[in-house]
């Protein structure tokens, strides 16, 4: 089974994974790691290899992350030297569409390239503006 690490600034990981629950129920194989005021930047990276390699049973980790380019992401990024014997795909901009994808696509036994490139699609698909999308269902109603 991949495993999941989401790693956040905050508290924002745990209320994500609180988010999925209520949708999908309670998951295994996943952990959630947040950054905090005060805390090591060094430490936080080490927290996250920790993470990789406890969660990497075979299939490899697939790591969320809130923001490209931010500490979390950096971190893990960072790590992929540290880490050559794990797989793991890096994605930043995490949201709930992509996450209730990635969560999917480990139910239904896809492997880690497949996983993170349908959350990927769900993650970017999921974002929507409503006058927008009116918009698309009156023009698809006049047809």
């Amino acid at each position: 089974m991949t495993g999941i690490l989401i790693v956040t600034h905050g508290e924002m990981a745990t209320g994500i994974m609180d988010g999925l629950s209520l949708i999908m129920g309670e998951q295994e194989e996943y952990q959630t790691l947040g950054l905090k005021h005060g805390d090591d930047i060094v430490e936080f990276g080490e927290k996250i290899q920790t993470g990789i390699r406890q969660l990497d049973k075979g299939d490899g980790v697939l790591v969320l992350a809130d923001l490209f380019s931010a500490s979390p992401y950096n971190q893990t990024a960072l790590s992929f030297n540290k880490l050559k014997d794990h797989s793991y795909r890096l994605i930043s901009g995490v949201n709930l569409p992509l996450i209730i994808e990635a969560f999917n696509q480990r139910m239904i036994g896809a492997d880690l390239e497949t996983m993170y490139q349908a959350a990927m699609t769900a993650g970017k698909e999921g974002i929507k503006e409503f006058l927008e999308e009116m918009e698309k269902l009156e023009k698809n109603s006049n047809r």
